[in-house]
């Protein structure tokens, strides 16, 4: 049981370590694979999404461990719905408008003529279009912030491969966030990296506060700062 707990305790530091690891082999490559707009692009951040929201969803449904509320130093309203759910809200739109990018949506705005569409083409090109990919994003709210009933008990033998597989899809989605973000041009200079620091944080640091909810730890805090720290980095 003692070897147990000392695995969960190391597991959110290898699943950074890993995420860093992945991020200096691939980021260069993903970033120059999102530069340019292909569909392709949007069926890999389609997929990498659903995995994202499935990792959230087991965070989740991990049973805290013993004496999690008086250990964790964790303010309430960090894990309140009033916060989750506008960061929720924030990482849909920011996905929906990554997907309508990729499809190069933004760009063919300003050539779509409806004298050559049609009143009715031009409508579902301007307005069904990015509603299909909001609402589909807007699913991650119910996963973020909805009641979420605890059924992966610490004492199950799964336990820990499934805080481990929580823990690694979340972070492989920052790693393909990154790689967006680095393929643009928003992000330049001293500036450019606190300001995707920034970003990072609000995007990808909820799943994290809800494990450390669960399982309180100081080490697993500074192991993810310094993941989102190097992300950030990156983008210069």
């Amino acid at each position: 049981m003692k070897q147990k707990q000392s695995f969960l305790t190391i597991l959110p530091l290898l699943a950074d370590a890993v995420g860093i690891a992945v991020a200096a082999w691939l980021l260069p490559s993903l970033a120059a694979q999102f530069a340019t707009l292909s569909t392709i692009n949007v069926l890999i951040l389609g997929g990498a999404f659903v995995v994202y929201c499935t990792a959230v969803y087991l965070i989740r449904k991990l049973e805290p461990m013993a004496d999690a509320e008086r250990v964790s130093r964790l303010p309430a309203w960090l894990t309140a719905t009033r916060t989750m759910r506008p960061l929720a809200i924030f990482f849909a739109l920011a996905v929906a408008v990554i997907f309508l990018q990729q499809l190069g949506y933004w760009d063919s705005i300003f050539v779509v003529d409806d004298r050559i569409l049609g009143a009715g083409e031009s409508s579902s090109f301007f307005v069904y279009g990015p509603g299909a990919w909001i609402a589909a994003s807007l699913f991650y709210v119910l996963v973020l912030s909805a009641s979420v009933r605890v059924t992966i008990d610490e004492g199950s033998s799964s336990y820990a491969g499934l805080a481990l597989l929580a823990l690694l899809g979340v972070n492989g989605m920052v790693v393909l966030g990154t790689a967006v973000l680095q393929s643009t041009t928003f992000f330049t200079g001293w500036l450019g990296a606190i300001g995707g620091l920034v970003l990072l944080v609000l995007l990808f640091a909820p799943p994290r506060v809800w494990y450390l909810s669960k399982r309180p730890s100081l080490l697993a805090s500074v192991s993810y700062l310094a993941l989102l720290l190097f992300y950030a980095w990156q983008l210069v």
